[in-house]
């Protein structure tokens, strides 16, 4: 399956905390880091998350 989401988080290496990005349409992951490359560098990490997932404090 593949997975497509409008927000996605990611950490570039040497950082602790993850950033977002969002885009108009929902994206793959390849889509997701090709945009990132272009602007900010390659990514570490990556995950796919709801807009709900935004608002939801982990761990509870």
């Amino acid at each position: 399956m593949i997975v497509r989401r409008r927000t996605w988080l990611y950490r570039l290496s040497g950082q602790s905390f993850v950033r977002s990005i969002s885009f108009e349409q929902p994206v793959t992951a390849s889509k997701v880091k090709d945009a990132l490359k272009k602007s900010v560098g390659i990514p570490l990490e990556i995950w796919g998350c709801n807009s709900s997932d935004l608002l939801t404090p982990h761990g509870r």
